[in-house]
């Protein structure tokens, strides 16, 4: 559905589009929601659910890897992902310079530049967060202490790696990840939350020392330019949504790199509202809420193993849900893609077992032997 309403939005405003010379830019960015589109369909019928666990484990291992490289960025300004890029790719591409900066006086708004193997700190603040829910489900579901340290080992290093970028997105979403699990999970979690939280700030402050002063510089937040730019988000646009409030002015027709002529909304809800109306924000806001309503029932009626993988995936996209709220997400592709990636594990969860959609070399099988038993019979 909402892949349809942008194109609507599109078809429907073309000629002003066309004339204004935004179509291009709208192609592009057509491209890249088709992407999303087709990576979740991968993941939906390439994973089934005996995969998932796995899977899991996997993401929370890169996410561990990605978090130390940020460490190492954060302290050295050296950008393993960049500088182990550029050796790698040499004698076939050209990978830029990183746009790290650890001296915050040199920094936007007083704030150090760690972006990792993004572009952003946002961008790699959003990977980390997707992930932290799958190694925090596993810490309360622990069996033994080597699984309880390694899962609240990874989930430390994430939240100390998100924090090393200086943005408040690290600090709010997690919180608001725990206490969605918590809605879940009330006596483990205030169980764990005295001691886990002290933990937690040692070795935040440790491995990421300046971080949390930055984050939780209370007066900063209010005035900085971030904040105060996200005040008229809202009154800058309102002429035209109202000139176009059901679709939009055309989905992909804002341009982020002309901010003389397009204002960069810290809002990802109010630029949906922007490009696609208010049928599009209700398609896009439903597109993020429908895998974790669908997990409600996995997590409540199935066993302990789907219940957990149900409230760790859907936990993903409660973070992505609270992401957009705080900046512009689909200008940084992975934040979406991530998104799409544990939307789909937590429709494959939710659905069990039986929901295992037959791969394409099955049904050949099952296709072929068929016509074989049809003309046996014959």
């Amino acid at each position: 559905v909402f892949l349809v309403l942008p194109v609507v939005s599109l078809l429907l405003d073309a000629p002003r589009i066309i004339n204004l010379g935004d179509f291009q830019l709208a192609e592009k960015r057509f491209a890249l929601l088709g992407s999303f589109l087709i990576l979740s369909w991968f993941a939906l019928t390439a994973l089934r659910f005996e995969d998932v666990r796995g899977f899991a484990t996997y993401l929370i291992g890169l996410a561990t890897l990605m978090s130390i490289g940020m460490l190492v960025e954060r302290h050295t300004g050296y950008n393993i992902f960049y500088e182990w890029s550029r050796t790698i790719l040499r004698p076939i591409a050209n990978v830029g310079l990183s746009p790290t900066i650890i001296h915050p006086a040199f920094g936007t708004e007083g704030r150090v530049t760690v972006v990792g193997p993004t572009e952003h700190g946002l961008a790699a603040t959003t990977m980390l967060v997707v992930v932290m829910p799958f190694a925090l489900v596993r810490v309360l579901d622990a069996s033994s202490r080597r699984s309880w340290w390694l899962n609240a080992t990874a989930f430390g290093l994430m939240v100390a790696a998100a924090l090393a970028t200086d943005r408040k997105t690290a600090l709010l979403v997690p919180v608001a990840v725990v206490i969605y699990i918590a809605c879940y999970r009330p006596r483990q979690v205030l169980r764990l939350a005295p001691l886990g939280l002290v933990v937690l700030v040692g070795l935040v402050h440790f491995a990421s020392p300046g971080a949390l002063g930055t984050v939780f510089n209370l007066s900063s937040d209010v005035s900085s330019n971030s904040t105060t730019h996200r005040v008229g988000d809202f009154t800058d646009v309102v002429p035209d949504v109202l000139a176009h409030p059901m679709l939009g002015r055309g989905f992909g027709t804002l341009n982020p790199e002309q901010p003389a002529q397009f204002r960069i909304n810290d809002n990802e809800y109010l630029d949906e509202l922007w490009e696609v109306g208010a049928l599009g924000l209700l398609a896009f806001v439903w597109m993020i809420l429908a895998p974790v309503v669908l997990a409600r029932a996995a997590i409540r009626t199935r066993g302990p193993t789907v219940a957990s993988l149900a409230l760790a995936t859907s936990g993903g996209c409660v973070a992505f849900l609270v992401v957009c709220a705080l900046f512009d997400a689909l200008s940084f592709p992975q934040a979406p893609y991530m998104f799409f990636v544990v939307a789909a594990l937590t429709t494959i969860v939710s659905a069990g077992p039986e929901g295992n959609v037959a791969s394409s070399r099955e049904l050949v099988q099952r296709l072929s032997g068929r016509r074989l038993r049809a003309g046996t019979a014959r």
